[in-house]
């Protein structure tokens, strides 16, 4: 009966061991799947970086890129604009409206001719986000570059241009977000810009001065 009793005991210890060491091995496979993870993570980042920088290899044709895609947008403007004006207006116009009644409390030419308006304003907002759309529809194959491209242009325009606690009406900080900033040359004159306005924000200096 000792005996059985003690086999019983050794078979527990036994299990208690196995059951410590199956944890204790475990430990080791997670972690080495969590650094494949990263790894794999890491270089998937890179090849992204890597794809990208092939597509626009330097900033001049990223720049040529981005006033190309300006230039949807301006364009834009005017069928954004024009298109929901002639809809309203044209609605309105086969509208029949009693001359006695009001809409909204207002006259009723003078509720189309607002409504017509407010339209146009509308459209004349949207018109850059129509543009922008455009854009990346007829250059997909290159729009994951330009976004990583437009990342890193606006992390430089942050990074170098002069503080906004220096504005006044006197001193106003030149192109706060790079916007007009079409070429390399024009952001080394951008960067000029910009210590020159912090110069005189600070000391006072003349803008003109040459450091």
């Amino acid at each position: 009966m000792s005996q059985i009793t003690l086999s019983s005991k050794r078979l527990i210890q036994l299990g208690q061991i196995l059951q410590r060491s199956s944890s204790c091995s475990s430990t080791p496979i997670t972690v080495t799947s969590y650094r494949s993870l990263t790894t794999k993570t890491n270089s998937s980042e890179k090849q992204e970086n890597i794809e990208s920088e092939s597509l626009i290899p330097t900033w001049d044709a990223y720049f040529k890129l981005r006033s190309k895609r300006r230039k949807y947008e301006i364009v834009s403007y005017f069928p954004s604009t024009i298109v929901p004006m002639v809809g309203t207006g044209a609605y309105f116009m086969q509208l029949q409206i009693d001359p006695f009644s009001t809409i909204m409390g207002m006259d009723p030419l003078m509720a189309a001719g607002l409504a017509t308006v407010g339209s146009g304003f509308c459209g004349y907002l949207l018109g850059p986000v129509i543009g922008d759309i455009g854009f990346k529809c007829m250059n997909s194959k290159i729009v994951p570059a330009m976004d990583e491209r437009d990342k890193a242009f606006y992390e430089h325009v942050k990074r170098n241009r002069s503080s906004a606690r220096l504005n006044s009406i006197r001193n106003p900080v030149p192109d706060y977000y790079g916007e007009k900033i079409n070429s390399v040359a024009g952001y080394r004159s951008w960067l000029r810009k910009q210590r020159e306005h912090y110069r005189k924000g600070v000391f006072g200096g003349s803008v003109d001065e040459q450091p």
